[in-house]
């Protein structure tokens, strides 16, 4: 490497926070998919309710992002990633040592709260801690962390179920996180003094995260009726309670708004978030219950089932970069497109497949182009996000964004559930492959639906491609 090549002092440190930032957290919302058989039948749950497992993690994650950005980058970077690291660690380790099932659903959560913590101060970090020459390599870098835990996280949680127990896929959060820790006490510099002017109301914050939080598990219970009436009642006044501080906030202060109105009277930007949002809910849900069908449908074992589950990750990481220049030279509406058809194409070949063939190999297949659709997706729809928000706002609408990502993947696994509660009641072993292939076949055709709605919205909004000044 030439002088001019060399990173500059404590780069490279800075880069390796950002990467085991990055994994630590990706890998939770990955692992975890590939043991939920494992994990449903040792607590005596049904494939439904095993749900929460997930919907806990990204309903955190969800409800506490949108106030913890705004927060982050006031003066926050280094406190924020020390609190949600140490809290990620102790949670995971929590998780571990989970004995009952809604001890994991709760800790699960703490989980997801920890991760909105860590996950708002990345962009931060990359924007005010790397010379300005290396933002791309930061970006990349956390790209390439979120791509590597997309590929590891179902390898890994099945070889950890098959040889170990699930217990382990919270363990060895702990050790990542220690590591993280040591290298940002010693590193990050103090954060600058908070402007209390760029907080978001306190209303709001609260606001938001109680609308969103009690919408979601409202819906959650829709799928595996949990709660009683106490808990629904709670639920609907806790909702009703949220919305009233967010148009409180709005009232005292418009400035320090946790959500701006000028990015949601953009129609663009909300139809073409929309369309975003249904085809992360059909990833989501099917990531919910292809572990089901590899499992028990097909007989795989669960190391194989997580292998089967990489595949579409490594076709994602394969595309994505093409996708990516594609978007650049031509715009991301045909991209867009692209990815609600060939999510299309998964749904119809997966129900095919359940009626017609049972070859576990052939799985693969649909799986492949799962895993296209998704570099198609994950690249084209968010881009276009930013390119149709409101000027001034493309901070606020990038943190929008992944709220709207972590929204559609609770709303993926309380749909799923949901749709195949309905035609599979009951627990795993009871269900055997006429049961399983009840449950699925229909939420196959409510994807298909969805994905539908989807590409008119793509279609609805015009092309735009942005050119260099």
């Amino acid at each position: 490497m030439s002088e001019q090549e060399k990173l500059p002092p404590g780069t490279l440190m800075t880069l390796a926070i950002i990467f085991l930032a990055g994994l630590v957290d990706g890998l939770d919302a990955t692992i975890v998919t590939v043991s939920l058989p494992t994990m449903a039948q040792e607590f005596g749950i049904t494939p439904t309710h095993s749900s929460w497992i997930m919907f806990a993690y990204v309903v955190g994650l969800a409800a506490f992002l949108i106030p913890l950005g705004k927060m982050a980058k006031n003066g926050r970077v280094r406190k924020f990633m020390l609190l949600g690291t140490a809290l990620f660690g102790i949670s995971s380790f929590l998780c571990g040592i989970s004995n009952n099932f809604w001890m994991l659903v709760f800790f699960r959560l703490i989980q997801g709260i920890s991760a909105a913590m860590m996950s708002s101060v990345l962009p931060s970090m990359v924007v005010h801690m790397l010379p300005v020459d290396r933002k791309g390599l930061g970006m990349s870098i956390l790209g390439a962390s979120s791509g590597l835990a997309l590929i590891l996280g179902p390898v890994l949680g099945g070889l950890i179920v098959s040889s170990l127990s699930w217990h382990w896929l919270f363990y060895i959060n702990v050790p990542i996180c220690i590591v993280i820790l040591l290298m940002a006490m010693s590193h990050m510099p103090k954060d600058a003094p908070r402007d209390p002017d760029k907080d978001p109301t306190m209303f709001g914050g609260m606001g938001v995260m109680l609308l969103i939080g009690s919408v979601l598990v409202l819906m959650e219970d829709l799928g595996d009726s949990d709660m009683n009436l106490w808990g629904r009642t709670i639920c609907v006044i806790l909702a009703v309670i949220g919305s009233i501080l967010l148009i409180r906030s709005i009232k005292i202060d418009k400035k320090r708004m946790v959500i701006s109105m000028e990015m949601l009277k953009n129609r663009e930007y909300l139809v073409v978030g929309s369309a975003f949002l249904l085809c992360t809910i059909v990833v989501a849900g099917a990531q919910y219950l292809m572990p089901y069908m590899l499992q028990h449908y097909w007989g795989l074992p669960t190391f194989d089932s997580g292998i089967y589950l990489a595949s579409a990750s490594v076709a994602m990481v394969i595309f994505v970069i093409p996708v990516g220049r594609m978007c650049d030279k031509f715009g991301c509406k045909w991209p867009a497109a692209m990815a609600a058809i060939l999510r299309g194409t998964f749904c119809a070949i997966m129900i095919y497949m359940v009626y017609e063939t049972k070859e576990p190999l052939l799985v693969i297949i649909p799986l492949l182009v799962l895993g296209v659709s998704n570099a198609f997706s994950g690249t084209a729809q968010p881009t276009r996000m930013i390119h149709h928000s409101t000027p001034g706002y493309e901070d606020e609408s990038t943190n929008f964004m992944l709220v709207v990502n972590y929204v559609a993947s609770a709303l993926g696994c309380v749909l799923f559930a949901m749709v195949f509660g309905i035609f599979s009641p009951g627990q795993i072993e009871e269900l055997g492959k006429d049961g399983l292939m009840n449950g699925f076949i229909p939420t196959m055709w409510m994807s298909i639906a969805l994905l539908v709605l989807a590409l008119i919205c793509t279609l609805s909004v015009k092309n735009k491609i942005v050119k260099k000044e």
